[in-house]
């Protein structure tokens, strides 16, 4: 453990709980491919991905709106979708994330990269005229993830 992450109460305890988060999807996904065979399981994991990053796409509008503020992308911020700490970002580009960190440990690549698919549900649960997309992650291989996310109708 970083010592950083040692002195800061605040991202030891979302550190903690993402590595928990990290490890429920693992052993969950895990049962489901022993349950119904791979082919299954990952069209199971896309729609259970899809309907959860819908959820949070709505619950995030909904804070947005609450604010009295519009849905869109320049407000996303003010939705509290994400914690401010846990994660590390250098120059726009995440380059820890601790789910990542947790499956990389495990072998985990392929399946918890569907679990980043959350991003794309995320965006259009919010506002049906946004698109995410990854540009690089760290589950691909690369160095950081790169999310992108434009408006359809601009």
């Amino acid at each position: 453990m970083s010592e950083n992450v040692k002195n800061d109460n605040h991202l030891r305890d979302v550190r903690i709980m993402s590595e928990r988060l990290s490890l429920l999807y693992y052993h969950m996904v895990k049962n489901i491919i022993e349950e119904v065979g791979e082919e299954r399981a990952e069209e199971l994991v896309k729609k259970i991905i899809l309907d959860y990053g819908t959820d949070c796409g709505l619950n995030t509008k909904a804070n947005v709106e609450a604010l009295g503020e519009e849905a869109i992308i320049e407000n996303y911020h003010l939705g509290n979708d994400l914690p401010s700490v846990g994660w590390e970002k250098k120059d726009g580009r995440t380059i820890y994330c601790p789910f990542a960190d947790v499956w990389k440990k495990l072998d985990f690549e392929k399946w918890g990269r569907l679990y980043c698919f959350v991003d794309q549900a995320k965006y259009e649960g919010y506002n049906k005229d946004l698109r995410c997309f990854h540009d690089k992650n760290l589950l691909d291989g690369d160095d950081c993830c790169i999310v992108r996310v434009e408006n359809l109708k601009k």
